[in-house]
């Protein structure tokens, strides 16, 4: 028997949280406390099963810190272009490069490797080294 999914309303609010936040790493408990704020009920269960269902459907970016998972929403678009995180401030850079695209074809011919859209190149942005984001 196949198994049916439902698309509940939760999901879709965890959903539409992530998508408006895609430029940034939250984590379950950021998403908990955002709905508690909006007076949305949402159970942390509810949002750490449908964050690992986005993650086995390779939607979901993961960055762990101090024992805490981080996820970020990897839009349709996200698979064209590279992605900076700024080591500082956590800011997420989309990158349109043709150096860096020239790069992934040479390691792709040349060493029979793909680098995925999934990718981050880290190091800090212009902002934190000017420390604007102090």
């Amino acid at each position: 028997m196949k198994e049916v999914k439902y698309k509940t309303k939760q999901k879709e609010e965890i959903l539409q949280y992530l998508i408006k936040n895609s430029n940034n790493f939250v984590s379950a408990e950021d998403i908990e406390k955002y709905f508690k704020d909006e007076n949305i009920t949402v159970g942390l269960t509810t949002i750490y099963r449908f964050l690992n269902l986005l993650e086995k459907q390779g939607k979901l970016r993961i960055e762990a810190r101090k024992n805490t998972k981080y996820y970020q929403y990897i839009s349709k678009e996200c698979d064209q272009h590279f992605h900076l995180k700024c080591e500082k401030c956590g800011k997420l850079i989309h990158f349109d490069c043709e150096e860096l695209e020239k790069l992934n074809s040479h390691i792709s011919k040349e060493h029979n490797f793909s680098i995925d859209s999934k990718t981050l190149i880290y190091g800090v942005c212009e902002d934190c080294k000017k420390g604007k984001n102090i």
